[in-house]
């Protein structure tokens, strides 16, 4: 087979209305955090099904002020997934305090809670990961007993749900991304959801240098703010969001019914998630995925392999013992990482081919058509 073009992993999906929002704010002359800001905080919120959402400029700023709005402090513990992107846990040390790992489920690749260890930790970051909702309950109930709180990284499930309940709504607080990626985009951009008043208004606080008020300071803050163009386009990706999941969900759909086949593994979905498809990840047999994947790029499908090793295992995670590669080191006593062996193996066996709603029934042909030459040319 030969490419006729290339189908990339993900695409944002921006078109006229996106752009005509975007005039309109630069002729306000308006560009900062104001009322666009606001409406799409509002709205957010309402989507999601939560009292307060707090816009920021990205997810990781999401993630950091979260964490310090919810009390996590330097010394502290703070427990999440082994399978994520770095930001999961690099926010915990920003905030000074120790992350710690817990292993995960394999069929849906977030965290398991039969497999975590609390440990006198202050909040547990479960993952959303690909879109498909972490095991929720369970996990609420080992916070509640052991007196944690419980942090959304929702930052790859945009309208997924739970046994019926939007994830951001369940926790004590969730975090969303909105990078080009993602299944909606601001541009870059990330947003905070809580029913919990106090973690709202410190989290309002913290992200506009600490003011309570204009030169009035409350604590040290950052400048996390989103702006008024990020806003405009939120607004209109918001009302776009659930058309543009229903195409991922279809083209999920077709990928799980044509490549049921030998060679690869399609995705669990649980009985009780409705899953937002950020990701479409497949399980290669033992020692093919690299072979897998490579050979799907040359042919113009833009396959793509995941986070090359567990969050613990990455050089920054090591160094948290050294002060001299370490400004913080100095905050910890010795760190021991236990390994998480599930991890360790998705990140051996996992890869990802193009799923985005910019995708045509031609282009979702392709990838399958071409998933399959590849299998049947390497068995």
């Amino acid at each position: 087979m030969t490419a006729k073009k290339v189908i990339p992993i993900s695409k944002p999906l921006l078109g006229k209305e996106e752009l005509r929002e975007i005039e309109k704010v630069l002729e306000s002359g308006m560009l900062a955090q104001a009322e666009r800001v606001k409406e799409f905080e509002q709205k957010f919120a309402d989507y999601i099904g939560t009292k307060h959402a707090i816009a920021v400029s990205n997810g990781t700023a999401a993630l950091h002020i979260a964490l310090i709005a919810m009390g996590l402090r330097p010394r502290d513990r703070a427990l999440t997934s082994a399978f994520t992107f770095f930001a999961s846990a690099s926010t915990i040390v920003l905030c000074g305090a120790v992350p710690r790992f817990s292993d995960v489920d394999e069929r849906t690749m977030n965290i398991d809670p039969e497999k975590i260890k609390l440990d006198k930790c202050k909040i547990v970051i479960p993952v959303h990961l690909h879109g498909h909702p972490a095991d929720m309950d369970p996990i609420m109930e080992k916070a509640r007993r052991e007196g944690a709180l419980v942090l959304e990284d929702a930052a790859q499930a945009h309208g997924a749900e739970y046994k019926g309940r939007k994830v951001g709504s369940i926790g004590d607080a969730a975090i969303f991304s909105f990078y080009p990626t993602k299944n909606m985009t601001t541009g870059e951009g990330g947003m905070i959801t809580t029913n919990d008043g106090e973690i709202a208004e410190k989290a309002r606080i913290l992200r506009d240098q600490g003011q309570k008020s204009k030169y009035i300071h409350w604590g040290i803050g950052f400048n996390y703010r989103m702006t008024e163009i990020n806003a405009a386009i939120g607004l209109v990706q918001l009302r776009k969001l659930d058309s543009m999941n229903k195409r991922r969900e279809e083209i999920a759909r077709i990928y799980s019914e044509e490549l049921n086949i030998r060679g690869i593994k399609t995705p669990y979905v649980a009985p009780w998630a409705k899953h937002a498809w950020h990701l479409y990840p497949l399980i290669a047999d033992a020692g093919k995925r690299d072979e897998i994947v490579d050979r799907l790029n040359s042919m113009g499908v833009m396959a793509r392999r995941p986070y090359p090793m567990p969050v613990q295992e990455q050089e920054a995670m090591k160094m948290l013992n050294d002060p001299e590669r370490n400004y913080l080191a100095v905050l910890f006593d010795k760190i021991e990482f236990e390994r998480t062996p599930v991890a360790e193996r998705l990140t051996k066996e996992v890869f990802y081919i193009p799923i985005h709603p910019g995708m045509s029934d031609d282009d979702v042909s392709y990838v399958v058509d071409s998933v399959k030459s590849v299998l049947k040319q390497i068995s």
